[in-house]
């Protein structure tokens, strides 16, 4: 957790300085998530305000225990990326709700193709404005998060066989929580729940062994379930606390946006000590109407998630950053 934290400060500092650094113009993100509904746009006839960004980059990526890409440390590599949203407003309720999906791979010669970025987060919010309340609503979140397909950990047990160990809804993060949504400027907006419920689902067979009795080259396997801290005869683990998110998104130049999700979670039943953390930092520069240079960081910190080399450990801070350029088309 020390180290997380070390990350988390020289992460914000290099923030600060970014948006200070007119050289950091050319540094912005590709295909990860945006994270909250365009203010600028008007509602269509039914009250409706909808936006879609698609995007296809040519990125360099470099990661530190990403389970879920399961690529090498350091590429180059294609990534796409589809950020929507939707958003109604009538009365005193409003409901957004944001999806984005994102994907990378990468081929070369020598380890073929392997993936090198994978996930799906979708959020849905219902909310509702008390008479006289200001920046302050009641709201309902639901929250899903995954990837759509499997990542390995290859050279398995120091062979040349590789081991599933992610996929679709393996694991799968579901999130429903009650709360008070507070928006105090138009760009940035504050959730927070102190009874959230998470649900950790793995399926798609949680043993997931390379060998049908688990027993591969003279070692014991662990099942898949068992790195997600989910037991894999009952394939999901409910846990119940408290859970916080905050979005932000914000232009700091011209044709530069920065986008940033910070989500939180303290177990009450085990351990609230230890609180999961999920964070993406995205920059974002549009060059004419279809070029878009970009750069984004992720984070990760889940005590459940176990190492695949040392399953008795947790694997620590999971790192995900990505540099790129290519195409985007905003509708």
């Amino acid at each position: 957790m020390k180290k997380f934290v070390t990350i988390l400060i020289l992460t914000t500092f290099f923030i600060k300085v970014a948006a200070q650094d007119a050289s950091v113009k050319a540094l912005k993100t590709t295909a990860n998530t945006s994270t909250s509904t365009d203010t600028t746009k008007k509602p269509n006839a039914r009250g409706w305000t909808k936006g879609l960004i698609l995007s296809l980059n040519l990125t360099q990526v470099g990661n530190s225990n990403w389970v879920a890409a399961g690529g090498d440390k350091f590429s180059l590599s294609t990534a796409a990326s589809i950020n929507a949203y939707a958003s109604r407003k009538w009365g005193k309720k409003i409901w957004d709700n944001i999806l984005d999906v994102n994907y990378g791979l990468v081929k070369t010669t020598t380890l073929g193709t392997r993936k090198i970025n994978d996930r799906i987060d979708f959020i849905s919010k219902l909310g509702y404005t008390p008479e006289h309340w200001k920046n302050l609503r009641l709201s309902l979140l639901g929250q899903l998060r995954s990837q759509l397909t499997n990542g390995y950990e290859y050279d398995y047990f120091g062979t040349t066989a590789k081991r599933r160990n992610s996929g679709f809804f393996a694991p799968a993060y579901i999130v429903v929580a009650p709360g008070l949504e507070w928006t105090p400027k138009p760009w940035l907006t504050v959730f927070g729940s102190p009874v959230g419920t998470r649900w950790t689902i793995v399926s798609n067979d949680p043993y997931s062994y390379v060998s049908p009795d688990g027993i591969f080259n003279g070692n014991v396997e662990t099942p898949l379930a068992t790195l997600y801290g989910v037991n894999p005869v009952k394939k999901t683990k409910a846990e119940f606390g408290a859970f916080i998110t905050a979005s932000l998104r914000r232009d700091i130049f011209k044709n530069v946006t920065y986008i940033s999700k910070l989500d939180l979670y303290s177990n009450y039943l085990a351990k609230p000590e230890n609180i999961d953390v999920f964070w993406t930092n995205q920059f974002k520069c549009s060059i004419g109407k279809f070029i878009q240079v970009s750069y984004a960081i992720d984070m990760l910190y889940d005590d459940n998630v176990k190492n695949p080399q040392a399953p008795e450990h947790a694997i620590g801070l999971q790192v995900l950053s990505t540099l790129g350029v290519g195409f985007a088309f905003k509708y």
